[in-house]
């Protein structure tokens, strides 16, 4: 059984696999497949009424942007 597993696992398969993973992550991180934070949406002020069918405000909600303090 130890036989069997030392030549499926042979030195020249293993760098082979290591290589190909090796230009897997050069490919990814040439082409900008790591970046982990979308782009957020730019911040709109304003007042927004929601209606009903009828044409009554229901709610009324109010944004107000803050700028960020790094």
């Amino acid at each position: 059984m130890l036989e069997k597993l030392k030549r499926r696992f042979d030195k020249r398969r293993l760098v082979l696999i290591a290589a190909l993973a090796g230009v897997a992550l050069y490919v990814g991180w040439r082409i900008g497949g790591f970046e982990t934070q979308p782009e957020q949406k730019p911040c709109v002020e304003g007042r927004n009424e929601i209606k009903d069918k009828d044409g009554k405000v229901v709610q009324v909600t109010r944004t107000t942007c803050f700028e960020d303090k790094k």
